[in-house]
C-alpha cells in the first residue's frame, strides 16, 4: 500500500506539472515559439530592436553605410562586380524596349515613330538612349537600392520638333533628409519624401550632395520625378541595395582567399633537416664554428653529410585543396541571394550540359521575369506615360483613352538551337504554343517578323531566287502528331 501511494503521489506531481507547462505554453509566446527562448543568441538586443522597426526607421539609420559599403563592393571587389553586371544582363540587356499598343494600328505606326525618334536622346545631353539610362538605373538599384530621374521641359526642344521632356538621372542621395517646410495637415515627410495620409508622394526634397556648404533644399513636386525601388515592405519609401544580404558573404570570400595566400607565401620556403645519429647536442651557432656536424645550408648550397646522416625537406600544401570547395559554397549563396546563376560569377562551363543549362535559363526566368517586368514599367513605361501628351501632338493624333503598351525584353537565348527549334516548331504543331508567343520569347514582335519574311521572298523572287522555308515553319503532317511509330525491324517487309 505505501509502495502505491507514492506511486500515485509521484503520477499526481507528473500530471500538476504538465498542466502547468501547458498554461505556459498557451498563454506565454516564449513556450510557443523555441526561437523566442532568450538563451538562444540568433539575434542580439540591438538586432531584435531593428527588427521591430518600420522600413523608413531603419533606412533612416542604416541606408547611407549600407550604399557606401555596396558601392566599395562593386568598385573593388571582382565577386561584387560580376554579380551586379551579371543581373544587369539578364534583366536588361540590350534594353527593355516598349511599342505602343492603344487598339488602333494607325495611331499605334504614328506612335511608334515619334516614340523610337525620342528615346534614342531622350536625356538632358541629347546623346544617351533610353536604353543606357535603364541599364544605369539597374545597377543603382544593386548598388544603392533604387534609382532616381528628374524630368525637365526644355522649351529650345519645342522649338524644333522635338518632345521638349528630358531626363536627368540623378543618385539617391540627391534626396535629402532636410525638410525646412513643416509638414502641412495630412502630410508627412519620411526620408526626404512627403506622402499623404495613403503614403503616396506628393513632393521629393533634392540638394546637391556635392555642395560642401550649407544650401537650401529645394523641393520638388512628385510629377516631376520619377523614382523606382523595389518594394519590399508596407509603406516603403527608399529601397535598399540588392547587395546587402551579400556583404559578409563577399566578405568571407575574400578573407578565405587572403588567409590562403599568406599560407602559401609562408610555407614557400623550403625547410632543411639533417638527421644524423652520430652526435650529441647540436650546434646552436649560425656559421658552424663549433665541432657538432650539424651546418647551416644557404640558397644554392650543398649539403656535405657524414656516416649515418639523412637529410629531409620539408613542402608545403597551401593553397589547399579544399578551398575551392569552401569558395563554391559562398559563391552559391552570393549567387542564389542575388538571382543569378553561379556561372555569371565564374564563367565556367565545364561542368555544363544541355540539361544543366536549359534548367538553368528556366530557373533564372522565374526569378527575374519579375524583376525585369517591374523595372521596364518603372523604367521606359513610365516615361512613355510621362512623353504621351508630347508624342500625340508630334504624332497628329488624338490623345488615346486608354494608355496601353507592351514590354519587349530581350528573349532567351537558345541553349541548343537545333532542339530548341525543333520543340518550337513541334509546339507550334500540335496546337500547344502560337508563332506570337515563340518569337516573343526570343525578343521579336512576330508581325514584324512576317512582314520581313514577305519581303525577302519578295526581294528573292524578283531575282529570281528561291527561299525554300518549308523545313522551318511548315506544320508537321496530322498523322505524325502522337503517332507511334514502330521500329524498324517491325516494318513490314515487302514481297520479293
Amino acid at each position: 500500500m505505501r509502495q502505491r501511494r507514492g506511486m500515485f503521489r509521484a503520477i499526481g506531481g507528473y500530471f500538476r506539472a504538465a498542466a502547468t507547462w501547458t498554461a505556459a505554453t498557451v498563454l506565454g509566446s516564449i513556450g510557443a515559439y523555441q526561437v523566442l527562448d532568450p538563451s538562444r543568441k540568433i539575434l542580439s538586443a540591438g538586432q531584435r530592436r531593428a527588427a521591430s522597426m518600420t522600413a523608413n526607421q531603419l533606412s533612416a539609420t542604416s541606408l547611407p553605410q549600407l550604399r557606401a559599403i555596396c558601392r566599395r563592393l562593386e568598385r573593388d571587389n571582382p565577386t561584387a562586380r560580376a554579380a551586379v553586371e551579371g543581373l544587369v544582363a539578364q534583366v536588361v540587356g540590350t534594353g527593355i524596349a516598349l511599342e505602343p499598343d492603344h487598339g488602333d494600328d494607325l495611331i499605334n505606326e504614328r506612335l511608334r515613330t515619334a516614340w523610337v525618334d525620342y528615346i534614342a536622346g531622350c536625356d538632358i545631353s541629347g546623346k544617351r538612349s533610353i536604353y543606357a539610362l535603364e541599364e544605369q538605373a539597374m545597377r543603382d538599384i544593386a548598388t544603392a537600392g533604387e534609382f532616381l530621374w528628374r524630368l525637365a521641359v526644355l522649351p529650345e526642344r519645342a522649338e524644333v520638333g522635338q518632345v521638349p521632356l528630358c531626363v536627368l538621372p540623378l543618385e539617391c542621395e540627391w534626396i535629402t533628409t532636410e525638410s525646412p517646410a513643416a509638414p502641412s495637415m495630412g502630410v508627412t515627410t519620411a526620408q526626404g519624401i512627403e506622402v499623404d495620409r495613403w503614403g503616396r508622394p506628393i513632393a521629393y526634397w533634392l540638394k546637391n550632395p556635392d555642395t560642401l556648404v550649407a544650401g537650401e533644399s529645394q523641393r520638388v513636386v512628385a510629377s516631376e520625378i520619377v523614382h523606382g525601388f523595389e518594394r519590399r515592405r508596407a509603406l516603403q519609401n527608399r529601397g535598399e541595395p540588392l547587395l546587402c544580404p551579400v556583404i559578409e558573404r563577399i566578405a568571407q570570400e575574400g578573407d578565405l582567399v587572403d588567409a590562403e595566400l599568406r599560407s602559401a607565401i609562408t610555407c614557400a620556403g623550403i625547410g632543411i633537416v639533417i638527421k644524423s645519429t652520430g652526435h650529441g647536442a647540436l650546434d646552436t651557432t649560425t656559421n658552424g664554428t663549433t665541432d657538432d656536424p650539424a651546418m647551416g645550408i644557404g640558397v644554392g648550397a650543398v649539403a656535405r653529410l657524414f656516416p649515418n646522416e639523412d637529410i629531409t625537406a620539408f613542402s608545403h600544401n597551401r593553397p589547399g585543396q579544399q578551398i575551392q570547395a569552401f569558395r563554391g559554397t559562398l559563391r552559391g549563396d552570393i549567387s542564389a541571394s542575388m538571382r543569378i546563376s553561379q556561372r555569371w560569377l565564374d564563367r565556367d562551363y565545364s561542368r555544363a550540359n544541355y540539361s544543366s543549362m536549359r534548367a538553368d535559363n528556366l530557373d533564372s526566368e522565374r526569378l527575374l521575369a519579375p524583376l525585369r517586368e517591374w523595372l521596364g514599367h518603372a523604367t521606359i513605361g513610365e516615361l512613355y506615360r510621362r512623353a504621351l501628351p508630347y508624342l500625340c501632338i508630334l504624332a497628329g493624333v488624338p490623345m488615346p483613352k486608354r494608355i496601353a503598351y507592351k514590354l519587349l525584353p530581350d528573349g532567351t537565348p537558345y541553349v541548343d538551337p537545333v532542339k530548341d527549334v525543333r520543340g518550337a516548331v513541334d509546339g507550334i504543331a500540335a496546337g500547344l504554343t502560337t508563332h506570337q508567343e515563340q518569337i516573343a520569347m526570343r525578343g521579336g514582335d512576330y508581325r514584324k517578323v512576317w512582314e520581313q519574311l514577305a519581303r525577302e521572298r519578295a526581294e528573292a523572287q524578283a531575282l529570281g531566287l528561291s527561299l525554300d522555308m518549308s523545313s522551318s515553319n511548315a506544320p508537321a503532317p496530322a498523322s505524325q502528331i502522337g503517332e507511334v511509330v514502330p521500329p524498324a525491324n517491325d516494318q513490314p517487309k515487302a514481297n520479293a
